[in-house]
């Protein structure tokens, strides 16, 4: 048998072993390299997203040998369904053993429809969830993050309708309302310069009704907050993500700026905390890893093929080694989350994730973030908050996670403080605040600080995040210096806080330059 030929031949420097090497576009085709002995028997076999790693269609193609690698050319419209969203393994053909590691296309910027420029970030202080633009803009804001809900974007009873995306001979369709409310917000904020991100996270129902945006693993019943996995299990979950993460692409990124501009995609929410906002049901951590990064290679594929500007990113809460509560089949520490995810992506072909990380001060309800005692300067710190927000991009500037000498980017996507009740509320927060930014901006590697939120919500558990109140719409004493934290105004602005924090300057508060995590 074939897999007993290949122990006992010694391949040697000219193949190495035997395995896809590389998938690449060229044209119309998908070309797969692959280095195996040229007595070697092999079959290509071709996988959709939602297969597994047994199933999918095997293909004996004509492999022209050069060197010591062979390289086969598919077409890449196969009927009407697009291969480069495949995934592609060696196989011996008589045992039907796997071959190396399945790979995914690594240069689907080359078919890009779209090549204008982004504009250029004009500053790092933004906002969330925002009631009010004409506010917003007031208090200066340069970055937005926008919720996008799969469940309100995709419309997928519908069999026509205004807006749709052809998805390998079919349509997906997207309801209008909601489009034109994602439209008025971004041309609004990208008309006056601010750089806006999408946080794309799928909600669940109470029950699967049919709907192919929920994953087959969600726990309906038990879900905390009912927000859940993306579907990339079955074929017509993985066509209404893809037509969903396409047509955000195509619009979001249009050189004529019609709608606004998105350039960042945020693709879940707080994953390594899974049970509570990317829901698989109880299921081992590795796992649960490996379905995510099925959602990120399409959403990379899907928007990379439109704009290679778009930038991916992961979402991840405060955890670090710690993980939130005790179950092991619920959470993971962030840290492994992203370790493992790391080594993933490199073995099934390399591309450019970043990651939106959440700092918020270890607990929730003290704004007191300087006092954090789990955030450590060490790269295995249980958490990571603005007390030593400094060992996040540290550790993204390791060799193993650089992309072409270069490292994830790094935005702080949502965080917030509590304003307690009593004299120290509103004062505790404001001061909060000004040590983060002040931390943040002298943190190299952290291209956004996003504050969540707005106006105080009702339904976050009696956080009174705001930088207005929600009974009256008054604003808070963070509201002010907000407003003036990028301005030639800020040390006035926050010359209140140094004796709340307990420093004499500002640069005291800054971390040793040699203390960045090990």
């Amino acid at each position: 048998m074939l897999a007993v030929g290949f122990a006992g031949i010694a391949l040697g420097a000219e193949t190495g072993s035997p395995g896809i090497a590389r998938v690449y576009l060229q044209g119309g085709q998908v070309l797969v390299e692959a280095r195996f002995p040229a007595s070697a028997e092999v079959r290509l076999r071709r996988l959709r997203p939602h297969a597994g790693s047994g199933e999918g269609r095997e293909l004996a193609p004509d492999w022209h040998r050069s060197g010591g690698s062979a390289t086969a050319s598919l077409t890449r419209l196969d009927g009407k369904a697009d291969i480069a969203f495949c995934r592609f393994q060696l196989v011996d053909h008589s045992s039907g053993t796997r071959l190396g590691q399945a790979r995914w296309v690594d240069n689907v910027e080359s078919a890009a429809r779209h090549a204008n420029p982004f504009p250029v970030d004009r500053g790092i202080k933004g906002l969330q969830c925002i009631e009010d633009i004409d506010d917003a803009l007031r208090l200066g804001i340069k970055q937005a993050a926008l919720n996008v809900t799969l469940d309100q974007l995709v419309d997928w009873r519908a069999t026509s309708g205004r807006f749709s995306r052809p998805v390998d001979g079919g349509a997906v369709y997207f309801h209008a309302g909601y489009v034109a409310h994602i439209d008025s917000q971004l041309k609004r904020l990208t008309d006056v310069g601010v750089a806006n991100s999408l946080i794309i996270y799928n909600r669940i129902p109470g029950s699967r009704s049919g709907s192919p945006l929920v994953h087959p693993g969600s726990d309906l019943a038990k879900s905390p907050f009912h927000v859940g996995a993306f579907n990339l299990a079955t074929e017509e979950g993985v066509r209404a993500y893809r037509g969903a993460i396409e047509f955000l692409a195509q619009r979001y990124s249009d050189p004529e700026d019609s709608h606004g501009l998105a350039k960042r995609f945020i693709i879940g929410n707080e994953l390594q905390s899974h049970w509570h906002w990317y829901n698989l049901g109880e299921m081992p951590r590795r796992q649960v890893v490996e379905e995510y990064h099925k959602a990120l290679r399409v959403a990379h594929l899907a928007a990379h093929g439109i704009h290679p500007g778009i930038e991916l990113y992961i979402s991840l809460d405060h955890h670090w080694s710690a993980q939130m509560g005790g179950n092991p089949f619920r959470g993971m520490p962030g840290r492994y989350f992203i370790e493992t995810l790391n080594t993933i992506v490199k073995a099934a072909g390399n591309f450019d994730w970043h990651v939106a990380f959440h700092p918020y001060p270890e607990n929730l309800f003290d704004p007191r973030t300087w006092e954090d005692s789990e955030a450590t300067a060490s790269f295995d710190t249980k958490k990571i908050t603005f007390k030593n927000i400094q060992i996040l991009p540290a550790f993204l500037r390791q060799k193993r996670f650089l992309l072409n000498g270069k490292p994830r980017r790094v935005i702080l996507s949502e965080q917030g403080f509590h304003s307690a009740d009593g004299v120290r509320g509103e004062s505790d927060q404001a001061a909060a605040y000004a040590y983060a930014y002040y931390r943040v901006r002298h943190t190299a590697g952290i291209d956004a600080f996003i504050l969540h939120r707005h106006v105080d919500h009702p339904g976050e558990g009696g956080l009174r995040l705001g930088l207005r109140r929600r009974r009256n719409g008054g604003e808070r004493q963070i509201y002010e210096v907000f407003r003036r934290a990028d301005t030639a105004e800020w040390a006035d602005a926050f010359r209140f806080a140094l004796p709340v924090i307990g420093a004499d300057a500002w640069p005291e508060i800054l971390p040793d330059p040699t203390d960045q995590g090990n």
